[in-house]
């Protein structure tokens, strides 16, 4: 295991092996005012070339997070 701590500004972006319909080509995470972000990005071509569009976004939801909510902890 890497001894890799994000700082503040700082991401890492990986291919997406697992593309599926539009989805992201690359995703990975940012580091903003000490929360990590979700990015997404896919790649693009212009006028003048091959270029990164993106967008960040609030983390993924585990689905064994989700799942573990169905316990009957609803709030109504």
């Amino acid at each position: 295991m890497s001894n890799y701590t994000m700082q503040e500004g700082q991401f890492t972006l990986f291919k997406n092996n697992n593309v599926a319909n539009n989805g992201p080509q690359y995703t990975g995470e940012i580091m903003v005012n000490g929360k990590k972000m979700r990015l997404a990005a896919w790649v693009k071509e212009g006028k003048s070339g091959k270029f990164f569009s993106g967008k960040m976004s609030e983390p993924l939801v585990k689905r064994a997070d989700v799942d573990d909510n169905a316990s009957g902890d609803l709030p109504f």
